[in-house]
């Protein structure tokens, strides 16, 4: 081999600078690695209901899962927590989480999501400690409900939403699809003034599934997070969240 002295030099390096999707590539593989390496780690484990009402959801199925006091389908995961997740639209899904406490809550783009610690706990209750319903899309104002009452939701808004092939200047656009491994063309964009992120989520130990579309949440410009072993990744330019999975 040529040893580096006196009238030998390196050669200058050919290689470029990652640009901002594969940057944002390697912190999702990064993620995915963790989420499959920690699935083979012993750790506590918690007994949670596990179900969705939604026959689209990837949890399993059972129309019976919203019911208040549901006592079904059960599953004991490597976690800590369990959750109960309200969509907006109405339907319900339980399961078991890590990296949370008794009490929090989230609050996603389309649903409401509590969490609790003990076996079994994600029954008998439609997240009242966050508020539910959930605030309004871009807030972290909550309010504890203590009291069911009869009087009648508001009417929805006006959905000020959009689609179209182009974006809008001022108006973050995002690809917006299920089950989606790849974009193109043809892939629908969704262009909202609410918007904050676009995001990219993948069901890792399960399916596979991938889902892309915008949220109301902001979030830095390429994070990504794992729970339950749903990977999500967060960017904040048109059309941002087009990585091939």
């Amino acid at each position: 081999s040529k040893l580096v002295g006196p009238g030998n030099s390196v050669p200058p390096s050919s290689s470029t600078p990652m640009d901002k999707q594969q940057v944002l590539l390697v912190r999702f593989i990064g993620v995915v690695a963790l989420v499959v390496g920690a699935a083979q780690v012993t750790t506590a484990t918690a007994t949670c209901y596990r179900c969705s009402d939604d026959p689209g959801d990837f949890l399993p199925y059972d129309p019976e899962c919203s019911e208040y006091s549901y006592h079904g389908i059960t599953d004991t995961h490597s976690s800590d927590t369990c959750f109960i997740e309200i969509q907006d639209g109405g339907y319900l899904g339980r399961g078991t989480s890590g990296s949370h406490e008794d009490g929090d809550c989230v609050y996603g783009s389309s649903y409401t999501r509590c969490y609790c610690e003990g076996d079994l706990c994600n029954t008998g209750s439609y997240c009242s400690q966050c508020g539910y319903p959930k605030p309004t899309p871009g807030t972290s104002t909550t309010t504890e409900v203590t009291t069911l009452t009869t009087t009648n939701p508001p009417p929805p808004a006006t959905d000020d939403t959009t689609y179209t092939s182009t974006t809008t200047p001022g108006i973050l656009s995002c690809y917006e699809c299920i089950g989606c491994p790849s974009v193109d063309s043809s892939t629908p964009v969704i262009s909202d003034a609410s918007y904050l992120s676009c995001t990219t989520v993948v069901t890792v130990l399960n399916d596979a599934n991938v889902i892309r579309g915008g949220s109301y949440d902001h979030h830095p410009d390429g994070e990504c997070a794992e729970d339950s072993g749903i990977v999500y990744c967060w960017c904040t330019s048109n059309l941002c969240n087009n990585i091939n999975i």
